[in-house]
């Protein structure tokens, strides 16, 4: 049985982590009391989160992925040591982050009357860079 890690996230806002989960291919299942996370076994473990990604969309012997809001509002992922392994590590838990802050930006930008021009990735000496392009209408 592989051992869930906590890991601090800056994510707060439901809409936009679901929206991120779901451009990424997942479907997540979502409760506001939370939901159990489940082992590779299929063995319903303690952990409880509120936005959880099922084993079955991972890999076969995955557990569930959780996002759990804490007493601030920020989002914990809960993930285990073996899901890590295999790449669901801190470079994944990036790109939710990098998702989750096109929609938010997205959003702002269209409440504040912009036009989306587009999206490009950029190559810089840090590496790689999104850039979102907005125009005022």
């Amino acid at each position: 049985m592989s051992k869930y890690e906590e890991l601090r996230t800056v994510l707060s806002d439901e809409r936009f982590l679901l929206e991120a989960l779901r451009d990424l291919g997942f479907s997540p299942d979502v409760s506001g009391e939370g939901l159990s996370l489940y082992g590779y076994l299929g063995d319903e473990r303690p952990e409880k989160a509120n936005i959880v990604i099922r084993r079955r969309q991972l890999n076969s012997a995955s557990n569930d992925i959780g996002f759990a809001r804490d007493a601030n509002g920020v989002y914990r992922a809960l993930i285990s040591e073996f899901d890590r392994g295999i790449g669901f590590d801190d470079a994944w838990l990036g790109r939710v982050a990098q998702t989750y802050k096109e929609r938010q930006t997205m959003a702002v930008a269209k409440a504040k009357g912009y036009r989306f021009l587009g999206r490009q990735v950029v190559e810089t000496q840090a590496g790689k860079k999104v850039q979102l392009r907005f125009a005022v209408l």
